[in-house]
């Protein structure tokens, strides 16, 4: 049995169906840590996109308002 076909997809194809995005690696190890959007798989946070999604989602008459400060 196959974790990755019985588990790991079947929970990506979820997570697109209630509209997230996901990258999926395939069956075996990844060997590039720039598919995942980050420079190493040391990296367990998305820092970028977290930042990117927090600035879209805070916004007044259309417009985004927080600074970058405010976003670290």
């Amino acid at each position: 049995m196959s974790e990755y076909h019985f588990v790991e997809k079947p929970f990506l194809e979820q997570l697109e169906n209630l509209g997230w995005t996901s990258i999926d690696q395939g069956f075996g190890i990844p060997g590039d840590p720039a598919r995942s959007l980050r420079s190493s798989f040391k990296e367990v946070v998305l820092k970028d996109t977290f930042l990117n999604s927090v600035r879209k989602i805070n916004k007044t008459n259309g417009r985004e308002w927080l600074t970058p400060n405010q976003l670290e």
